[in-house]
């Protein structure tokens, strides 16, 4: 599950963080969750990577081998579209390239009502992660307090970086 692991990431980060960023990514868990279970998938549900992006691809001498299958699973598939749109938002994939991946898909995840549910999941469960690496590294604390300011805020343009 997409938030699963959010309680365990906050626990390891403990007084490293405001436990006031703490709670708030805990109440949009909680929101999100419950809009989740309500979601009208646009697609059928199948198999998801859950880190669908690009370099969870490997070409191997018999074609493309998909890697990091910890979070593989059965659910909605646009889950791993809304990583692909994350990815162009916030993490610097050119618009040319997602663009050309959505016409290729033949669908654009961001025409979906259920897009902002997902995004907005996803979005926490990242700041969560990045929490878990506060306490030993002041790059990960300076991160993560980046993204949930940019959540706050609801800033959706703000740059989110690897640490």
């Amino acid at each position: 599950e997409l938030l699963g692991g959010m309680e365990r990431w906050l626990r390891l980060a403990g007084d490293a963080i405001d436990p006031a960023d703490a709670a708030y990514l805990r109440e949009r868990r909680d929101g999100f969750a419950a809009a989740a279970a309500a979601l009208v998938p646009h697609l059928p549900p199948g198999p998801i990577h859950g880190d669908a992006l690009p370099r969870n691809v490997h070409i191997g001498p018999d074609g493309p081998v998909l890697v990091d299958l910890e979070t593989f699973s059965a659910d909605l598939r646009e889950h791993d579209l809304v990583v692909m749109a994350l990815s162009r938002d916030r993490y610097g994939l050119p618009a040319e390239a997602y663009d050309a991946f959505t016409a290729a898909y033949g669908w654009d995840v961001r025409e979906w009502a259920g897009c902002s549910v997902l995004r907005g999941a996803r979005e926490t469960a990242s700041c969560a992660w990045v929490a878990q690496h506060a306490p030993a590294n002041p790059k990960a604390l300076t991160e993560f307090e980046r993204r949930v300011a940019s959540l706050r805020e609801g800033d959706e343009s703000v740059r989110w970086y690897p640490f």
